[in-house]
């Protein structure tokens, strides 16, 4: 037989094989039914015992927030990148590049549960060879929050951040947007929250957007180069 004909004879064997095991990982999979779990290539962090979260790299981050037991889930695809620490009641989420931004893989970056939250913090500042980079413009990231039953919750979000809140009943919003002069900040409020009344302080340029009409006890105040966006029924039911 000749030598050539024996290395394509190899060759085809190692393919089947590799084939074989392939096709044998995916019926175990399927037959498991990990293929299911959206969360199946995250990683999980023991953070616990938090009521706050801090996320300044916002801009630059998808992230997650719903009700439920502790857990902080980061993409297998970010764990490079992305630094989780705690202080005290506080989950602080960060971005570190070592040299350029790279790709932070496909959904969430980051999905948080927890019990209660009472504040959560968005910024737009990360690391990037060794310097702070900041987002001065909307960069289509967001932080969402969902699922909250609960008397009151706080939010403080700046510079090129986003935060969405859908599927929450809230007692009581207290919102601050835009602190940092020319920021962009966007808050959305999904049709699915049930919010009996708050505060909303949108700064600078930042953006405010309502889906549903809404309680006239959540105020709102809109400095002259902020935005709103909302139908006709959601502005004859909001006070200033």
């Amino acid at each position: 037989m000749k030598t050539s004909t024996t290395y394509l004879l190899a060759a085809l064997l190692v393919l089947l094989a590799s084939l074989t095991a392939y096709n044998m990982a995916l019926r175990t999979e399927y037959h498991s039914g990990a293929y299911q779990d959206p969360l199946r290539n995250y990683k999980v962090l023991g953070f616990k015992d938090f009521t706050a979260v801090d996320i300044p790299a916002g801009s630059a981050l998808s992230v997650k927030i719903v009700a439920g037991p502790f857990g902080v889930r980061v993409n297998a695809a970010a764990t490079s990148f992305v630094r989780v620490s705690q202080q005290g009641g506080q989950l602080r989420l960060a971005l570190d590049f070592p040299h350029e931004p790279e790709s932070l893989g496909w959904g969430e970056t980051v999905v948080v549960s927890c019990p209660h939250l009472a504040t959560l913090t968005t910024g737009a500042t990360y690391q990037a060879a060794g310097q702070p980079r900041h987002d001065s413009t909307l960069t289509g990231r967001q932080t969402l929050v969902q699922g909250f039953m609960q008397d009151s919750l706080t939010l403080r979000a700046d510079q090129g951040s986003q935060i969405m809140l859908s599927n929450n009943k809230l007692n009581y919003l207290r919102a601050t947007a835009g602190a940092t002069p020319g920021s962009p900040t966007k808050l959305q409020l999904s049709p699915s929250n049930r919010i009996a009344a708050g505060h909303l302080l949108m700064q600078n340029k930042s953006q405010l957007v309502l889906a549903a009409a809404i309680t006239p006890q959540l105020r709102y105040e809109l400095a002259d180069s902020a935005q709103l966006t909302a139908s006709g029924a959601v502005l004859a039911g909001l006070k200033r």
